[in-house]
């Protein structure tokens, strides 16, 4: 298994990871999932309208396939925080500790 941060730039340039991140998404999430609601923010902070937010993607992958997938919306604002705000939006780790701790030795980095 390979734990990887994924690097996004803007949109554009993130299609192939966006669509294996939703291609993965339906398949292991019903689809009257609690998730839904927040692709809002993500869509906007994506296409960059969202101020002083971004997002980090970890990917756990097999054999080039996602096997596992976090996003983190990260809330940074200069004038009221000193260290981001941290918001999990998507979580599938699907129980692999070890990737768990990989997401969280590097936001813990933030």
């Amino acid at each position: 298994m390979k734990y990887q941060t994924e690097h996004i730039s803007d949109i554009a340039s993130s299609q192939q990871l966006l669509s294996e991140l939703f291609s993965y998404i339906g398949e292991n999430f019903d689809q009257t999932a609690q998730l839904r609601s927040n692709w809002q923010h993500f869509f906007q902070v994506w296409a960059g309208q969202t101020p002083y937010t971004q997002i980090k993607v970890f990917t756990a992958r097999e054999d080039n396939q996602i096997k596992g997938c976090v996003m983190v919306l990260l809330l940074d604002n200069p004038l009221f925080v000193t260290k981001p705000y941290i918001h999990r939006f998507i979580d599938l780790t699907n129980h692999d500790n070890a990737f768990d701790d990989y997401v969280e030795t590097i936001l813990a980095s933030l």
